[in-house]
């Protein structure tokens, strides 16, 4: 192997270390959703996670900054490392706020977004580690437009959850608080399309 291919390859490595731990952290963040309160004790998990997400975006950002050689283009490697970041970041602050806004009862449509969430990062794992052959093996399109799918399930979700809290009889304290934690969850999903779609473009570009 050249020292080219290496060079390149420590790049694909690295994306698919940084989906695995944001899998992972967001894996944890769903079950605390899913089983809250009992479930309060875990937040700290989600936290302990996003700093080892941290650290492997950062050690992205210092390999590319220092690297003559990339796989594609710089600003493309650049903005998929830190939109995966922005997953983690926010995984991590939407869980806290489940203690800071003293959340009682957990709405289902939290439980589906963020168990879409796992989805959309299931399908980015499976992509990043077809990645390093995007050329050859058609894996990571595939992948890439299913991620765009779940997404798309995500805005219909969303957009429920919003009609019923608006329209149901309520506190509206508790719309607020609910429409604070349904945004970054929404933007969750945001970013892994965005993620998909620069995937998308640096394969068309470099096909």
């Amino acid at each position: 192997m050249s020292r080219v291919s290496r060079k390149e390859d420590q790049f694909y490595d690295m994306l698919l270390a940084l989906s695995k731990d944001i899998l992972t952290t967001v894996t944890i963040w769903h079950e605390i959703t899913c089983d809250w309160p009992n479930s309060a004790s875990r937040i700290s998990e989600v936290a302990a996670q996003e700093i080892r997400c941290d650290a492997t975006e950062n050690a992205i950002l210092d390999e590319l900054n220092t690297s003559f050689i990339t796989p594609f283009d710089r600003e493309d490697l650049d903005s998929i490392a830190c939109m995966l970041g922005e997953v983690g970041d926010l995984a991590e602050g939407t869980a806290a706020r489940y203690e800071i806004f003293d959340v009682h009862d957990m709405i289902p449509e939290a439980q589906r977004m963020t168990g879409l969430i796992v989805e959309a990062m299931t399908e980015m794992v499976a992509l990043f580690e077809h990645f390093h052959d995007f050329r050859k093996d058609p894996t990571s399109k595939e992948r890439a437009k299913k991620v765009g799918a779940i997404e798309d399930q995500g805005d219909i979700v969303y957009r429920n959850a919003l009609g019923r809290l608006f329209n149901e009889p309520d506190d509206p304290i508790h719309v607020l608080k609910w429409m604070s934690l349904l945004d970054p969850m929404e933007a969750t999903l945001d970013y892994c399309k965005s993620i998909s779609n620069t995937i998308l473009a640096v394969i068309m570009k470099n096909a």
